[in-house]
């Protein structure tokens, strides 16, 4: 069985991993990426130096990888990163270099597609139909799969739907991770990178009332916008994935009750909630299978 190294590339980590071509993984591990020192080019130089040095140890026949930023799948080019997240990362034809350098055969697709693809892949939900992908972390992200395939868009870009706006601003700068932790900096009283995901349920079991309103508001604003997901693409599932929602018991009750009084009972009842199962491995996990598509493996 063929074996790939697949890389998760993101603002702050890069989960890498040598996966099996049944997307079983044989080792994986991460490793910063201090993308706001080395910018792009220096994430790449990252991605080589762990290329070459599991090539030595296995035999590998191909680079998958998923990546923050709106990519260009079929070029292997990154049409548009945030700047601030990874400094002159837009532009660049990480296919290109990376087969040039490596000689071996690579693909690149956005993350949250990627995350998408690989729960599908490996859940045991029906691949017919319209499903969906939402990610919620520093941003949101969505994705949208018919009948097994990916909806790219125009012009690749489908699916940013933290760049759309509810009352009060972009989605993402209301219910994001990131803006939920913000919002609790200043209340709080804590070192900024002391607070995330954890500490805040952490919080929230102690009874902290700062830390349950600052997730209800961001329950509500999710709820919103993934209202709005529903009335315009109208999925089967929808996948919730992000560090974030490994507090399934804490969010699917009430997002799923906000849902019910934003959403008529046609597209309630005909929406399933699911959350994400892969965790941290399903960037690496549908950067494979992104790439199995694309060779007809």
């Amino acid at each position: 069985m063929n074996n790939f190294i697949c890389f998760d590339i993101g603002a702050t980590s890069i989960k890498y991993g040598i996966l099996k071509e049944n997307g079983e993984i044989i080792h994986k591990s991460n490793m910063d990426s201090d993308a706001r020192s080395v910018g792009g080019r220096g994430i790449i130089e990252k991605l080589i130096d762990k290329i070459n040095y599991f090539k030595n140890i296995y035999k590998l026949s191909g680079i998958a990888i998923s990546s923050h930023g709106m990519i260009d799948s079929k070029n292997g080019i990154v049409l548009h990163a945030d700047n601030h997240l990874i400094p002159n990362y837009s532009g660049l034809n990480i296919k290109s270099i990376l087969e040039k350098r490596t000689n071996l055969l690579c693909e690149l697709e956005n993350d949250v597609n990627c995350a998408g693809l690989g729960e599908l892949w490996l859940d045991d939900s029906p691949s017919s139909g319209l499903l969906a992908m939402i990610t919620v972390g520093t941003g949101i992200g969505a994705c949208l799969i018919n009948n097994g395939e990916l909806i790219r868009g125009n012009t690749m870009c489908a699916g940013e739907i933290g760049k759309t706006i509810i009352p009060d601003g972009r989605f993402e700068d209301l219910a994001s991770t990131y803006a939920m932790t913000c919002s609790l900096e200043k209340k709080l009283a804590r070192d900024p990178e002391s607070i995330n995901g954890k500490m805040v349920f952490e919080e929230i079991e102690k009874g902290n009332s700062l830390a349950i309103e600052a997730v209800d508001n961001m329950i509500e604003n999710l709820a919103i916008g993934i209202s709005n997901f529903c009335f315009t693409f109208n999925p089967a599932i929808i996948f919730l994935g992000g560090g974030i929602m490994a507090q399934e018991s804490y969010f699917k009750p009430r997002i799923d009750e906000k849902m019910k009084k934003y959403l008529p009972e046609v597209i309630y009842k005909g929406t399933e909630i699911k959350f994400a199962k892969l965790k941290n491995d399903a960037g690496m996990i549908g950067a494979l299978k992104n790439f199995k598509n694309i060779h007809n493996l």
